[in-house]
């Protein structure tokens, strides 16, 4: 058999379609195998109102109970299904890493949370990838339903729309300046950032773009009095940690960073606590978890310090996750200018903050020396923070936003 037969039959083999000349039929769905135990806990309950759930087709379908359902989407990213919705429900997570799943089940969508999608590798197994959705695309949505990506990790399934296989929506979106594979084969694309939004109009130019920019979840992050105990670093990705130890010798003020990484080949003064927060993101399991950051290390925070490494192609948005919560959370905001997210929130032109350059420790110092040296400023400044929250970045509008998007496709 030709090695593009053998290819092209494979990717059948996966999607659940008999090779050519084969007469065994595509197996069907499994059946609803369980529901989800209801939650005991008032304090999380609001999280479930106007929401069921349950396990069907192997994944996590959120759906309304008081609006009678009008749409389905499947919800792919590269972090999500069944563990990230455990914790939702738990409140150990706040709801706005399902990028506004939640508040759509509410609107009247039934929503699958499929399980995590890692980003598209051709050298590092291309296959199935994507393609083990193949089947809840085909026999769960209908043609004018939506795969909704809240990244870029789909590959073959936009393919086989290309192929014609099927009719369904894809929305994925975009932080940055990004890749977007098969973006033709894209209904609409969400821009993070005006970066995101200019790179989505030049990949998909008949696709409709929707710059929503992001936003925290409210209800999980109260907004308690200001307090100025030490400066508090929490972020993860693409942090600029040699800039940090510097501007922390030059600052005698107490800084404390919660990390997820060793951090032992880089000296600290002593003004420096180092956290063990725990390998991996803040949706995994972790040393230190989500409300324990909160109400243990960003409850006596005098500011955020969202210090990344330079990043002048703007094909990252690094620390967008850590702003949108420190702003949620009434904190004063010290970031580096640079990449994809300095576009979408300038810190100190919003009034929320200070921006520094990249690299650079004396700035760095200077703007931690200024937070801590004037807290009725910095106080002023985490007031804007969450009035800026409040009346923009925040997952009610949002959703709210990504709604009013799908109803016009």
């Amino acid at each position: 058999m030709p090695a593009g037969r053998h290819r092209f039959n494979t990717i059948r083999h996966l999607c659940g379609r008999a090779p050519a000349g084969s007469v065994h039929p595509p197996k069907p769905l499994p059946q609803p195998i369980s529901l989800m135990s209801p939650t005991t806990d008032s304090s999380v309950a609001h999280i479930l109102h106007g929401i069921a759930d349950r396990v069907e087709h192997g994944v996590v379908i959120l759906g309304p109970t008081q609006l009678r359902a009008h749409r389905r989407l499947l919800y792919v990213n590269s972090y999500g299904g069944i563990d990230v919705w455990r914790k939702i429900r738990a409140g150990l997570l706040p709801t706005h890493h399902l990028w506004g799943c939640v508040q759509l089940a509410r609107m009247g969508y039934e929503v699958a949370l499929a399980e995590a999608i890692p980003d598209f590798d051709y050298r590092r197994r291309p296959l199935p990838h994507d393609l083990r959705l193949y089947k809840l695309v085909r026999h769960w949505l209908r043609n004018d339903d939506i795969v909704y990506c809240a990244h870029n990790v789909l590959y073959w399934l936009p393919f086989l729309r290309k192929l014609r296989l099927f009719r369904r929506h894809f929305v994925s979106l975009l932080f940055a300046h990004e890749n977007l594979d098969f973006s033709e084969c894209h209904s609409a694309v969400v821009a993070l950032t005006p970066t995101a939004a200019h790179q989505a109009a030049r990949l998909a130019p008949k696709a409709k773009i929707a710059h929503l920019g992001w936003g925290a979840d409210l209800d999980f992050y109260p907004y308690r009095p200001y307090r100025a105990e030490y400066l508090l670093h929490c972020g993860i990705a693409g942090r600029d940690f040699p800039t940090l130890s510097k501007a922390a010798f030059q600052c005698h003020h107490p800084i404390r960073i919660v990390a997820s990484q060793n951090l032992t080949s880089i000296s600290w003064p002593k003004n420096v606590q180092v956290v063990d927060g725990g390998r991996g993101y803040n949706h995994e399991d972790k040393k230190v978890s989500f409300p324990e950051l909160i109400n243990e290390h960003y409850a006596g925070a005098a500011a955020s310090l969202i210090v990344t490494i330079s990043n002048p192609k703007k094909d990252h948005a690094l620390g967008f996750t850590n702003l949108i919560e420190a702003m949620a959370l009434g904190k004063p905001i010290i970031h580096t200018h640079t990449g994809a997210l300095a576009d979408e929130i300038e810190v100190q032109q919003r009034g929320c903050g200070l921006s520094i350059p990249p690299g650079d420790p004396i700035a760095l110092a200077q703007a931690m020396n200024t937070i801590m040296s004037d807290p009725e400023m910095a106080a002023t400044m985490g007031q804007k923070a969450r009035q800026l929250s409040e009346s923009h970045y925040n997952i009610a509008r949002f959703s709210g936003e990504l709604d009013r998007l799908f109803t016009s496709l």
